[in-house]
């Protein structure tokens, strides 16, 4: 079983912050363990273990994006945007139910890299272990709910 090597923080904004041309992500979950996507024009499948990482990858077409949406629970749309001064750095922000949620994901090669990782100044408080780490646990919070859990992490 993959053990997921990332930290996660939160941001209000991105003002001042050196990163790429966004991605759009349309993404929805029919459960827990089948996630559908368009990314910017790809459209794909991905089979998650019970640890939210990815087991299989695969391109479907439209007519199959289309076909699987309509059993899906719940949609999220973000954009996702790479730090150009490290790598390890990507910034999604959400739209729709999710607006306000700026996340901070931080990947990491070893357990001691990821323990010895000093955040950069223009992030926010860790949201690492909380409900705004993950798309399947976002998925699962209604407008207030969601709302609620930002508001412990906003400063």
């Amino acid at each position: 079983m993959m053990e997921r090597m990332t930290r996660r923080f939160i941001i209000n904004n991105l003002d001042g912050i050196n990163i790429s041309f966004p991605i759009r992500y349309e993404r929805y979950y029919v459960d827990d363990y089948l996630r559908i996507q368009k990314k910017a024009e790809k459209y794909q499948k991905e089979i998650l273990d019970k640890n939210n990482c990815i087991i299989s990858k695969t391109e479907i077409s439209e007519e199959e994006f289309n076909r699987i949406k309509e059993r899906s629970i719940k949609r999220i749309i973000r954009d996702s945007y790479l730090y150009n001064e490290d790598s390890r750095i990507s910034i999604k922000k959400y739209y729709e139910d999710f607006e306000g949620l700026i996340r901070v994901e931080v990947t990491f090669k070893s357990k001691e890299e990821m323990k010895s990782y000093k955040k950069e100044s223009w992030m926010g408080k860790e949201i690492t272990n909380s409900n705004l780490a993950f798309d399947k646990f976002l998925i699962k919070l209604n407008r207030n709910e969601f709302l609620e859990e930002l508001n412990k992490y906003i400063n």
